[in-house]
């Protein structure tokens, strides 16, 4: 074998490998060259895909921020209104409502029993329905005893001057003292014995009423008060041993329902002289068991002086009352009468003007006050046939203004028909707004 043969034949060997390993590189180069723009085409296809979807979610998105911008808008203008509705209310409200309250706090240590602290606490609302309806309650809020109860709470239809009409729970106008009964307005802390034990203040029922002021001329005016209401039942405690809650206290309605179906009429008419002289006269009538046509028969009498423009009494204040029930059909008790005077001298020394009690405070008083009180009641559950009371209290308060008050005063007491049989000291605090 030639040289020249085995060169060509391993020519010819080299090429039969090789060609194919070319024609199988090529064949891969052209479809990778082919295959490189589809798949730049496809990618671009993905990422267009994506930018849409972005797009679509973004275009999702504003259209919810818009909605949420819309809904919060309306959401605003509603509370808006709700807001400006109620600010509206409440100025009605604040127009025509209001809201007070007076209290005392009381500190007694009497010689029979151990000293301590009683007191109370009443809630004042009044109101205009309309300018010639007005409303008007006044609610013991029940300390200490933990029972809340109205003691007045009723509506007024004011027609004319001479001429009112008034229903609810009325406070009765028997006395004047049932009618002007707040602590901060009293001089002394504890009630007068006949407005307690015979007067069975705080005396209120429900019922309807008229009411109306007379001017007579420039200087004498009337007024009148009339009303038609449940009355006194038959639950009157009279005998001894029932102390402090004997008398009438226990005879009125507490707010039920007539015992006896038929309705009790009670009225008080003053007569008032020159703003500085008032006299009042009341009555009262109405059966009081059931299945009876007796009755218990009322009358008082009052009488207050404020003298002005006469330099010796125009710091004095007198004040009295005298009340009386008779029972028919009773004799435990029969009857119960009683009465008290009472006289008041307000001052004010200039030399405590500068002190801690004068400064800053434009009319602040002192008061020395003096009262005696008797009561009676007939009763044949005592071995004399009647037990009597009698009171005398001194003391002292201080007034820094007219609606706080601080009073001290010692009881003098004597007798059986009494709401404290002992001696005793009392101090208090009483204030209204």
């Amino acid at each position: 074998m030639s040289t020249s043969w085995l060169s060509f034949h391993a020519h010819s060997s080299f090429r039969k490998r090789t060609v194919p390993r070319i024609v199988l590189f090529t064949c891969l180069l052209s479809m990778l060259l082919t295959h490189a723009p589809l798949a730049q085409t496809i990618h671009k296809h993905d990422e267009a895909q994506q930018e849409d979807a972005i797009q679509e979610l973004k275009e999702r998105l504003r259209q919810v921020e818009e909605q949420h911008q819309r809904e919060l808008s309306d959401l605003k203008d509603r509370l808006g209104l709700v807001e400006q509705q109620q600010s509206s209310l409440s100025d009605e409200l604040a127009q025509r409502i209001r809201v007070g309250a007076y209290g005392a706090v009381i500190f007694e240590s009497f010689q029979d029993r151990r000293t301590s602290y009683d007191g109370n606490l009443e809630l004042l609302i009044s109101g205009n329905i309309h300018d010639r309806i007005r409303v008007y309650s006044e609610i013991d809020l029940g300390l200490p005893d933990g029972t809340a109860e109205a003691e007045q709470a009723y509506v007024d239809l004011l027609l004319t001057q001479a001429f009112n009409v008034r229903a609810g729970v009325l406070l009765i106008p028997f006395g004047k003292f049932n009618l002007d009964h707040f602590d901060p307005r009293r001089d002394l802390t504890r009630p007068p014995s006949v407005a307690r034990l015979v007067t069975p203040t705080t005396w209120g029922d429900l019922g309807i009423g008229v009411f109306g002021f007379v001017p007579l001329s420039e200087n004498i005016k009337a007024t009148y008060d009339i009303q038609v209401i449940n009355g006194l039942t038959d639950k009157f405690l009279a005998t001894p041993g029932n102390t402090p809650d004997f008398g009438l206290r226990s005879a009125r309605t507490g707010l039920r329902p007539d015992n006896n179906g038929d309705k009790a009429v009670v009225g008080r008419g003053t007569l008032k002289f020159f703003d500085q002289y008032e006299f009042g006269f009341s009555g009262y009538r109405g059966e009081y068991k059931p299945g009876s046509s007796d009755q218990i028969l009322g009358m008082a009498f009052d009488a207050e002086f404020r003298p002005r423009n006469i330099s010796i009494w125009e710091n004095f204040i007198f004040r009295s009352e005298f009340a009386r029930f008779d029972i028919q059909g009773s004799t435990t008790p029969s009857s119960l009468w009683g009465y008290y005077v009472q006289l008041t001298y307000r001052f004010w020394p200039s030399a405590m003007n500068s002190t801690v009690l004068g400064r800053r405070f434009n009319n602040p008083t002192f008061a020395l006050v003096g009262r005696y009180g008797y009561t009676k009641i007939n009763t044949t559950a005592s071995s004399t046939g009647s037990q009597i009371g009698e009171e005398f209290v001194i003391g002292f308060n201080y007034r820094p203004v007219e609606d706080y008050v601080f009073k001290a005063e010692y009881q003098f007491n004597h007798g059986q028909f009494l709401t404290v049989p002992s001696d005793g000291f009392l101090t208090s605090i009483a204030w209204i707004f």
